[in-house]
């Protein structure tokens, strides 16, 4: 992978998009995403992964070989990454400013990725507070400055 940043909302430094993810034209702004919700705005830098024989009772992402072995990268270990079988290799630590999930219901649906909530149930950890933070005071779980 190149050197890519992490989603400001999920997280991942996966920038290929699955092998079974709907056509999308990724240089048209405006569009959405029917699976997270994202918006081509700001996903410019994704790309469409290779043509490869799908099993169908894979469990998505989680089947590929490249991403189990990103995941036990220094980077990924230090942002406590998993691979999620819709986004690839993602930080289960969700972003500061993400609201509370203790009380939702587990069908609950997230507003921002349409994850549900009890599909993430106990595999999702807060972050840590970066409350008082300094402006330019690097993030603990990204490394980027918040």
């Amino acid at each position: 992978m190149a050197s890519v940043t992490a989603c400001p909302v999920v997280g991942t430094t996966n920038d290929v998009l699955p092998p079974n993810h709907p056509a999308v034209d990724l240089e048209k702004d405006g569009q959405t995403c029917p699976v997270v919700g994202a918006t081509t705005d700001h996903h410019h830098n994704l790309l469409k992964h290779p043509n490869v024989p799908i099993d169908q009772s894979s469990t998505g992402a989680t089947a590929c070989p490249a991403l189990k072995s990103v995941v036990q990268q220094p980077k990924s270990q230090q942002m406590d990454d998993e691979v999620c079988p819709v986004i690839g290799p993602a930080t289960t630590v969700l972003p500061p400013d993400h609201p509370s999930t203790a009380d939702a219901a587990d069908g609950a649906v997230c507003p921002i990725t349409k994850a549900t909530i009890g599909h993430h149930k106990n595999k999702l950890h807060g972050h840590p507070s970066v409350q008082g933070a300094e402006a330019g005071a690097v993030c603990p779980v990204a490394g980027v400055k918040i």
